[in-house]
């Protein structure tokens, strides 16, 4: 998903989200690397809006698209709710797995091992930090949830089944808890990046 407004950064860069640049490289090729190294899926997609034009470009130059490996798709960039939902629209009778442009340090054993730990009986898994583990981090999480007893805040990776997923119909959600750091600096904020340049620095 690489196709939002990035709004509570864009006041503090003049280059969209998924170009930030963390050692030369975007922070969205270090996600796809992670993604297409993973040889988990049968297609990748990477989402993209008018709000990204310049990340757009940036991937259609790009090797994975040029070899076929990586194909773009278009959504209205409203908000990222209504961006899921027309990509699960789209793909219909597909597994999905679902992961955020800002997440730069995700590795390939990181995407194995969410794969391996998925309920398929699910038809929402959302991949959960344990809110202190993320904070010691250094990160301040932007939406909590209360889950038997923990805070944990949702590190932005999801795997959807959409054959399963019908309009009216409550999602069947369950939750891997997962505590890496390669997945807790979700970069929302410029606190973020700053805790993340430290972080690699």
């Amino acid at each position: 998903m690489c196709g939002g407004k990035g709004s509570r950064m864009a006041q503090d860069l003049s280059v969209e989200k998924p170009m930030i640049l963390l050692r030369g490289k975007p922070m969205v090729e270090y996600v796809l690397d992670a993604i297409v190294g993973s040889r988990k899926f049968s297609s990748i997609f990477a989402v993209v809006s008018y709000h990204t034009a310049r990340t757009t470009t940036y991937l259609q130059r790009h090797r994975y698209c040029l070899d076929g490996i990586v194909e773009l798709i278009n959504t209205s960039g409203i908000d990222y709710s209504t961006d899921l939902g027309q990509l699960i629209q789209l793909l219909r009778s597909s597994q999905l797995f679902i992961v955020p442009s800002d997440i730069p340090l995700l590795r390939i054993g990181t995407v194995n091992e969410i794969v391996k730990r998925w309920n398929p009986s699910s038809n929402f898994s959302s991949v959960l930090l344990e809110k202190d583990f993320v904070t010691k981090l250094g990160l301040n999480p932007s939406i909590v949830i209360h889950f038997e007893g923990v805070e944990y805040c949702h590190s932005g990776i999801s795997i959807i089944d959409t054959s399963q997923i019908f309009i009216g119909s409550d999602a069947i959600e369950s939750y891997i808890i997962m505590n890496r750091k390669e997945i807790a600096f979700n970069i929302n904020t410029k606190y973020d990046l700053e805790a993340l340049n430290f972080e690699i620095s």
